[in-house]
């Protein structure tokens, strides 16, 4: 029986990582998380539930766990929240290893890699933090080399998460707007996007849980071999809409935004003999399903 650790319980990846954690009957399952109340029923009947502050100061010796999975970020409103939440995040690290953590799983991002790249992103690349987020997801990753060092450590750079409720994703608003009959603008649209299911993701992860951290290498990418320019994305959005019998259009409208968030992932797939196995288009479709479905609840 492995146990395991997760942070950023109520996060989008890291409440999908429980819930399927919990289906596995050889893991145990603790979750972190600011706001235990949000908790979902189903999890809190099978996992233990500690409030991030409380696993900080200490007084759990009996969480020790065998691998701590990461997905706590701070928010980057500001430098100065960002700043806060990133000592959050060193001492929730800290706090891990003083608890016997045998093995940590950071979950970082392609975000550190050079926006404007010509190739699929390899993880002995150079990095180019042009953002703030990306300086917080570097800061991440140098926590826990250092904290962990020696130790089975390793950081997962995902590709842009993409699911139902995840509503900053350029995808989740396209599909808004084309519900209320607004013909989309695709601007540039030659850009190029690196997209993963979050439940791929999550089956990613736990293929890694269930491996030898030993064999761990100190970095990954994690995402997909495909990747898809916006004018590909709109086309994938019009023909799925169709399936619900709505009709949808796009304008493309002249832009430079050359962006290539595509990454190589030849490594994971390797290791863990992982694979993604949800395409775009599905995505897309439960993307569209869920929230035709939140608007026919809102109108009973």
């Amino acid at each position: 029986m492995k146990r395991i650790i997760v942070s950023g319980a109520n996060g989008f990846l890291g409440s999908i990582i429980i819930r399927k954690a919990i289906e596995e009957e050889n893991l145990e399952v603790v979750a972190i998380t600011s706001r235990p109340d949000k908790m979902k029923n189903t999890a809190k009947e099978f996992c233990q539930v500690i409030k991030t502050d409380e696993f900080i100061e200490g007084g759990f010796p009996f969480v020790c766990g065998d691998i701590f999975i990461n997905c706590l970020f701070p928010t980057n409103a500001d430098g100065y929240k960002m700043a806060d939440g990133l000592e959050k995040v060193f001492k929730l690290m800290s706090a891990a290893k003083d608890y016997g953590v045998k093995a940590f799983i950071n979950i970082s991002s392609q975000s550190v890699y050079p926006s404007q790249r010509d190739l699929p992103a390899m993880e002995e690349d150079a990095l180019s933090l042009e953002t703030g987020y990306a300086v917080g997801k570097y800061c991440s990753e140098a926590f826990g080399e250092q904290i962990f060092s020696g130790l089975h450590y390793t950081s997962v750079r995902l590709a842009s998460l993409l699911g139902t409720g995840y509503d900053q994703r350029i995808i989740n608003r396209m599909v808004d707007q084309a519900l209320v009959g607004k013909e989309l603008m695709v601007v540039g649209g030659m850009q190029r996007f690196g997209f993963l299911d979050v439940r791929d993701a999550a089956e990613g992860i736990l293929k890694m849980i269930m491996s030898n951290p030993k064999s761990w290498k100190q970095k990954y990418n994690l995402g997909r071999m495909e990747s898809y320019t916006l004018i590909e994305v709109a086309d994938c959005i019009v023909s799925q809409l169709k399936m619900y019998g709505i009709d949808a259009g796009y304008t493309v409208k002249e832009g430079m935004d050359a962006r290539n968030s595509s990454m190589n992932i030849n490594r994971f797939m390797k290791d863990f003999r992982w694979k993604p196995k949800i395409p775009l288009s599905k995505t897309i479709a439960d993307i569209i399903e869920s929230k035709i479905n939140e608007a026919e609840k809102q109108t009973v």
